[in-house]
């Protein structure tokens, strides 16, 4: 009978037991990880992986551990970690779920061992020094949803077996050195929705499997080498596009009209590439667009008037082109934009006072164009307004006080290589944000207001090939020391 009662107190003492005290392979677990640590030149945020405190690894910085006891998730970003992964036991670790060392200093290749891991789920190993390919073992990883290697030193081809990862959804493999795959061993993956192949040295045209990839919303293929012309199925098919960007590559042709089927598009970056003919109205038809970048392309005509439709617009960059009409009055109805960029086109004619209805402005240059005329009385409502760049046109009449008065962040004015007249108004003195002003090249005439004495954090300054009589301010005298001054006087 005494058996009897106690069998059900000893079974609560071996629970408790069991429960207590790790495993034999949790403690593999924790061992395998303090050794690794012991391999880094730099741990200091892992004060709480120790020997003396192998019982709790569960509870150690960066680590989680599932209803098992086992090691789940690491999760280590910005921690301040160098070394490699050399010594990372990872057929120790084999229910980790979660794999995250972003933003540290870590680097030699990644081991194929990683492989082993076939549970994760997220793998993130960005923003370090890695250097080496990705080993082909990543095939295995088929439970992946997010994956990143992006800003690292990575080499070599991407190796197609990461078509094996059909669950994936986040793939960023940007900012590396790698090369063009065979993309025809790439298969559709149904469930990406982020896709990063930006800043590499990957030569090819467009690679179909993209435009198979129909849940897609983010695509970023910068900075690389991709030829050709844009396929028409990826207007007609990656219809849940929020952001595009093809910037710095060499494509080519011209805007398809199938382009206002991306209806949810917010950012299109097309710049420096090979793109020619007009801008279409279809691009107009895009509401919800903050920021069109076209910029360095061979784009002709003039800019549409419907532009005056995208009132969500953020970002207008359009210079390095070749367009060669007036600038549209439309564009006073974008009072959403911050930063329009027309420099380097043929525009004509004067510049339309309805753009100073885009009182949020804080980046204006319209340089290099052939713009005549004076400045509109309602650039004053610019009070915004950081960057103001009108250089190398054919702009005339004075720079009125009241301009003075409301650009008081400006942080450069660029007028030079114009036909400005007149006196420099006192109210110029106001500008105590500013940092350059150049207003050479010009028929400014009468002195120099001592008020420009007063831009403490002025670091350039050329007002030559003027007409400016008297002597220089004793103002700018007094500056002149801590200026880098060019030319003050002509």
């Amino acid at each position: 009978m005494k058996t009897t009662y106690l069998f059900p107190t000893y079974l609560s003492l071996l629970t408790l037991c069991l429960c207590l005290c790790p495993s034999g392979a949790a403690t593999d677990e924790a061992e395998s990880l303090i050794r690794w640590k012991s391999s880094l030149s730099s741990s200091a945020s892992l004060k709480s992986w120790s020997v003396n405190n192998i019982s709790n690894h569960c509870r150690w910085i960066g680590i989680r551990c599932n209803d098992e006891g086992f090691v789940s998730r690491i999760d280590l970003p910005v921690a301040g970690l160098a070394g490699t992964l050399d010594l990372f036991h990872f057929t120790a670790l084999l229910n980790l779920t979660t794999f995250n060392l972003n933003g540290n200093y870590l680097y030699g290749s990644i081991p194929a061992a990683l492989g082993n891991l076939t549970s994760l789920t997220l793998l993130d190993l960005s923003t370090n020094l890695f250097s080496g390919a990705i080993p082909p073992e990543i095939g295995r990883l088929t439970e992946l949803r997010y994956l990143s290697f992006s800003k690292n030193h990575m080499v070599g081809e991407i190796p197609y077996q990461i078509g094996n990862l059909r669950k994936v959804c986040f793939l960023d493999l940007g900012s590396n050195y790698f090369k063009s795959p065979d993309w025809s061993r790439f298969p559709t993956f149904p469930f990406l929705t982020h896709l990063n192949l930006g800043w590499n040295e990957i030569n090819s045209e467009f690679p179909h499997f993209i435009t198979t990839c129909l849940n897609l919303t983010f695509l970023h293929l910068s900075l690389n080498t991709f030829t050709g012309q844009i396929p028409e199925t990826l207007f007609t098919k990656l219809v849940k596009l929020e952001y595009l960007n093809l910037t710095s590559n060499s494509f080519q042709g011209p805007l398809s009209p199938n382009i206002t089927n991306l209806s949810k598009l917010k950012d299109l970056h097309l710049g420096n590439n090979f793109f020619s003919g007009n801008i279409l109205d279809t691009v107009s038809l895009i509401p919800s667009l903050q920021n069109l970048e076209l910029y360095n392309n061979s784009f002709v005509g003039e800019i549409p008037t419907s532009i005056g439709l995208l009132t969500n617009l953020r970002t207008l960059d359009l210079r390095l082109n070749r367009f060669n009409s007036s600038i549209p009055r439309e564009l006073g109805l974008l009072t959403n934009l911050q930063s329009l960029d027309l420099r380097r086109n043929r525009f004509n004619s004067s510049i339309p006072r309805e753009l100073g209805l885009c009182n949020k402005l804080t980046y204006l240059d319209l340089s290099q164009n052939s713009l005549s005329g004076p400045l509109p009385p309602s650039f004053s409502n610019l009070g915004n307004i950081s960057y103001l760049i009108l250089t190398g046109n054919s702009l005339t009449g004075e720079i009125l006080p009241r301009f003075f008065k409301s650009w008081r962040k400006l942080i450069a004015l660029e007028i030079l290589d114009n036909e400005f007249s007149g006196e420099l108004p006192s109210e110029i003195g106001l500008l105590t944000n500013l940092d350059y002003l150049f207003l050479s090249y010009n028929s400014f005439s009468g002195s120099i207001p001592p008020e420009i004495g007063n831009l403490q954090k002025m670091r350039w300054l050329d007002l030559s090939i003027n007409n400016f009589s008297g002597e220089i301010p004793r103002g700018v005298n007094r500056l002149n020391g801590s200026w880098k001054t060019m030319h003050c006087i002509p």
